[in-house]
């Protein structure tokens, strides 16, 4: 009898066991199934200035296919404003179209269509805006010949905006940029010098804190967060709007990195698929530019990729994925 119960005992784990292997097996394959489709990852540029006219033109780019196609046009024109994804959306915030804006207009991935929500508290432009766990922040820009440092938040539940404690310097031109946990308010300028300051916001103490203080002062520049450090290219200053340097906000310290190979001011700088790319922007003499170059981390050098479907500065650009 015993040797019998062995038996039925040991059938009866192996059973079990097959039984849990399988489970684990499925489970996994349902995570690998979830996991985002790189392939239904887009940059999405809108509006901008080509020299002549402000636009509300609007383009996504695959990088798998290397193909420009345009969506619907923006309701309102922008120039000097800034646009960025959340939640499937792209939300472009601010500017200027021949007159100075507070509104916000969002595109829907899943119906292609613009719509308007709630304006901002105050008008801005060449501020700019950031998502940070899942809420929008927009700080400094100008209005009126007046440099702000205060920001706002979406509160998209309630369809409004919100201000949140100001930053201790008014800034315009300036980068904002989420990363792990922190909003950080990079260069820029006051209307009377550029800047190098940058300054951290925490979100449970509602307080601004300085940081390290970049190696050039920087403003209408592009800053991302990428990897596990802040980059930041281009823009008015004293560099030559062709370099780059990084924050690790693990020694607070700065570091150079390769150059650009064309001068930007006015860019956009996207962190996708393992990469950077610099989009745009005007050089030096004021030269509208088409063209993007491709940072590649493991060669640390930066590369002529695709162009643009027109030159185009001080335009909105942002990745979304189509969930």
């Amino acid at each position: 009898m015993f040797k019998y119960n062995y038996y039925c005992f040991l059938l009866l784990t192996i059973f079990n066991c097959i039984y849990c292997l399988n489970a684990i097996a499925i489970n996994s394959k349902q995570q690998q199934n979830q996991t985002l489709d790189l392939s239904d990852s887009f940059i999405h540029i809108c509006g901008g200035l080509d020299g002549i006219s402000i636009l509300s033109d609007c383009y996504y780019y695959n990088i798998h296919t290397n193909q420009w196609q345009s969506i619907q046009s923006m309701s309102t024109p922008r120039d000097d404003f800034n646009m960025i994804s959340y939640d499937s959306k792209l939300y472009a915030i601010g500017g200027y179209n021949g007159n100075y804006l507070n509104s916000v207009e969002t595109y829907d991935t899943k119906t292609s269509q613009w719509k308007s929500i709630a304006s901002m508290n105050i008008i801005r432009h060449y501020h700019d805006v950031t998502v940070l766990d899942n809420t929008i922040y927009v700080c400094g820009g100008e209005y009126g010949n007046v440099v702000f440092k205060s920001c706002e938040y979406y509160f998209k539940a309630i369809d409004e905006w919100h201000f949140v404690t100001a930053m201790a310097t008014e800034r315009r031109g300036l980068a904002l940029v989420a990363h792990e946990g922190y909003l950080y308010a990079i260069g820029g300028d006051n209307a009377n010098e550029y800047l190098n300051t940058m300054e951290r916001y925490d979100t449970v103490s509602q307080q601004w804190q300085p940081m390290a203080n970049m190696k050039y002062t920087r403003s209408y520049f592009a800053a991302v967060s990428y990897l596990d450090k802040i980059y930041v290219c281009g823009g008015f200053g004293n560099s030559d709007w062709k370099s780059c340097e990084t924050y690790d906000p693990q020694t607070n310290q700065w570091t150079p990195i390769a150059s650009m190979l064309s001068e930007r001011a006015s860019l956009k700088l996207i962190a996708f698929d393992d990469k950077l790319y610099a989009l745009g922007g005007r050089t030096i003499d004021d030269h509208i530019l088409d063209t993007v170059e491709m940072y590649d981390y493991k060669s640390k050098q930066w590369l002529p990729t695709t162009s643009l479907p027109k030159h185009i500065k001080q335009f909105g650009a942002s990745v979304i994925t189509k969930l």
